[in-house]
């Protein structure tokens, strides 16, 4: 596990993405690549001209593991290619939003639940370095951290939260909440990596539902293990044309590729999205990836 010294008290909010980069450095190095640069990004962003040592310091370490992953890592396309990794990361902080989502809407409440929440809403913080959320993303993030902390706000008040989005008339307060894009999180300052929130900005006790403009809940320091929501795939299929049967892994291959193409045209990235379409096709028509 990489070895970082201790985060200055001038970028404390970048200890989120820091956190969850820690979390995945064993199970997923793609996220912990991308959630290091953002918080790297980030940090350089929050102090402007002259850096302080200790922050300089803090910044070289990261970007000195930056550059070691992606040397080790040359071959995986997540990292040495930011469209891919943008679909991936995406894909992720999809599969925990939704996993979330469906325990909630079935009345499953837990530390679980919250963890979900809370990691998928950072996880889109993270995505703007890839360029501006689109819509519907910026209101799952905003869902996903309000619904984190009301959660656990429930839990600890000993109250059944319900399932669902706020009612009618605070969903629009909530939506019209000023969002945070230009500097991530400024106002959340945990005394140390390992635990995502800061001691002052302990949930409101009341029992009435109230929305806090950077929710986030207390976890413990060890994340909960969340089960992978399986994406369905298709049986095998046989290709009328060249008579080659197809796998379910292989169109779900061709699936992706098509999936990183149209998210390389995002970036106006022609070149990335032919070669995808290209491997896609390949796939289809012969089973075989050139």
């Amino acid at each position: 596990m990489p070895n970082f010294p201790p985060i200055p008290p001038q970028i404390k909010h970048v200890a989120h993405f820091m956190k969850v980069a820690e979390e995945h450095d064993e199970r997923n190095v793609v996220i912990s690549y991308w959630s290091r640069m953002y918080a790297c990004e980030a940090a350089m962003k929050s102090i402007s001209g002259k850096k302080p040592p200790e922050v300089t310091q803090f910044l070289v370490s990261i970007m000195e593991w930056l550059e070691v992953v992606k040397k080790e890592h040359a071959d995986l396309d997540g990292i040495i290619n930011p469209t891919v990794g943008h679909a991936l990361v995406e894909e992720y902080a999809l599969q925990l939003f939704n996993y979330a989502d469906s325990q909630d809407k079935a009345e499953k409440f837990g530390k679980n639940v919250v963890k979900a929440f809370y990691t998928s809403g950072i996880l889109m913080d993270i995505l703007q370095q890839f360029g501006q959320l689109p819509d519907e993303m910026f209101n799952k993030r905003k869902y996903a951290k309000w619904k984190a902390a009301y959660i656990h706000n429930c839990l600890k008040l000993g109250e059944q939260p319900f399932s669902g989005p706020p009612v009618a008339r605070n969903l629009l307060e909530f939506s019209d909440e000023e969002d945070d894009d230009e500097e991530p999180a400024p106002n959340l300052h945990p005394e140390e990596p390992i635990n995502p929130i800061p001691p002052h900005s302990e949930p409101v006790d009341q029992p009435t539902i109230n929305f806090p403009s950077n929710p986030v809940p207390i976890l413990p320091p060890a994340p909960p293990t969340i089960p992978n929501k399986e994406v369905p795939v298709p049986a095998p299929r046989t290709n009328s044309v060249t008579g080659v049967t197809l796998q379910a892994d292989q169109i779900e291959k061709a699936q992706k590729y098509c999936k990183w193409a149209g998210s390389a045209l995002t970036y106006d990235d022609v070149n990335t999205a032919i070669n995808n379409l290209q491997k896609a096709l390949s796939l289809l028509q012969t089973g075989r990836e050139d």
